[in-house]
């Protein structure tokens, strides 16, 4: 499945020969932020349906990488605002193996959102297609990940992301957790590939059934959409990230970073 480079076949494939060990502690500093649309919040009587833009980044990774320290994310969890609200069980929904097969025989309305990515490591330099579909039961999406043509690695991999709603914090009402899998970590021996910059957008969408939007208490239903907005006048996020250092992979996480996302919203 993996085509590889002449580049990725030498130093790579040397590092891949040695026994698993650590390298040095990353010093890439991780970053996030979010933006949504519209900024005004709805309320619970009346949810405002919104598009929301999701991404996590880097500025630099090359310079760890020049320093012999190659990394790649483990574990992802996302930790969204309480003043938020989804209806994801009730929209169409695809199997994260019929996502895989042939995404394209999904059921109407069941793709939900798109974005890109791009991974680095030695010698490597993949970017990616991404394209969301919603999980049966309100469960979460899962994600399907393409190289684009020309792409020194061939990719076609999917990620689950799990929604599960919180009780009893006093920020945060949904956590979204996922785990990426040997292939996006290490797309070729020797290589991890860090993930320099991934971007998704959720846009604003409504449920329909035969071609015609359903409606409750006269509403239409949107896929998420915001009931209030927090006193301090901004809606809080949070994005931590698992990392590994290890070559050859063997999943074991080295460190972790978190970043607080702000998103001004008014009432």
């Amino acid at each position: 499945m993996l085509r590889r480079t002449a580049c990725l076949l030498t130093a790579a494939c040397l590092l891949a020969a040695l026994p698993a060990s650590a390298q040095a502690a990353i010093t890439s500093v991780q970053k996030a932020s979010a933006e949504v649309k519209p900024n005004k919040a709805g309320t619970k009587a009346k949810p405002q349906a919104i598009s929301l833009t999701v991404r996590g980044y880097f500025d630099d990774v090359q310079r760890d990488i020049d320093a012999g320290t190659q990394f790649g994310m483990v574990n992802g969890r996302i930790l969204l605002p309480k003043e938020g609200v989804h209806n994801m069980k009730q929209f169409p929904s695809c199997d994260p193996i019929q996502v895989f097969r042939a995404a394209k025989q999904c059921p109407a309305g069941s793709k939900v959102g798109t974005g890109t990515a791009n991974g680095i490591g030695l010698g490597l330099d993949e970017k990616l297609t991404l394209q969301a579909f919603n999980l049966k039961g309100g469960k979460g999406i899962v994600v399907l990940l393409d190289h684009v043509p020309g792409a020194p690695v061939e990719i076609h991999e999917t990620v689950v992301v799990t929604v599960k709603k919180l009780s009893g914090d006093p920020v945060f009402g949904y956590q979204l957790d996922f785990t990426l899998n040997d292939n996006l970590i290490s797309p070729a021996p020797g290589v991890l590939a860090a993930v320099k910059d991934l971007k998704l957008t959720v846009p604003q969408q409504y449920l329909k059934k035969g071609g015609k939007y359903v409606k409750r208490k006269g509403q239409r239903i949107p896929y998420i959409a915001t009931i209030g907005c927090p006193a301090g006048g901004a809606w809080q996020g949070r994005f931590t990230a698992d990392y590994t250092t290890m070559i050859p992979l063997d999943r074991s996480i080295d460190s972790s970073q978190s970043v607080d996302v702000s998103v001004p919203c008014r009432k």
